[in-house]
């Protein structure tokens, strides 16, 4: 790995990310950057928004799989099976930690957790439904952080 020889600028920088989706390739990218930026020192935020809500709801982890490409991800048992052969490649090949792990440290290392409030409406889902630590927030407040911020990524 290649590291740069400058100074680390990145105080007060802001990143944020938006995850949609509950499928194994739509979680990993937005916890992975997340925790990179926040580790590079930006102040950093995941807003989580239409499926990609189950992340941080109570018990959600145990919705999010792997769907391989046409009618495999189709069969029964194909994306549970396929699920946990792409963890542990992951993990073993990757060094990347499961997505239950990388969560936790997201929020440990004070990645910012926000739920969408038209999402949680639309499902009729309470605070008191995700984990510890997750803020609430509508799209307007969203687009302003944004606005503010030196990088967003939807995933």
């Amino acid at each position: 790995m290649v590291k740069s020889k400058q100074k680390n600028n990145n105080k007060n920088k802001r990143a944020n990310f938006i995850c949609s989706r509950n499928t194994l390739d739509g979680v990993y990218p937005p916890l992975i950057l997340a925790l990179q930026a926040k580790r590079a020192g930006a102040e950093t935020m995941i807003f989580f928004t239409f499926d990609g809500i189950d992340v941080i709801r109570k018990d959600g982890l145990k919705k999010i799989k792997y769907y391989p490409n046409g009618l495999l991800g189709a069969l029964p048992g194909v994306p549970a099976a396929s699920t946990r052969m792409m963890t542990k490649l992951a993990e073993e090949r990757a060094g990347v930690p499961n997505i239950e792990t990388l969560l936790e440290m997201c929020r440990l290392e004070g990645v910012k957790l926000h739920a969408c409030l038209m999402t949680m409406q639309m499902m009729n889902l309470q605070p008191e439904d995700f984990i510890e630590g997750v803020e609430v927030s509508d799209a307007a407040s969203y687009i302003k952080t944004a606005l503010e911020s030196d990088v967003n990524l939807f995933i």
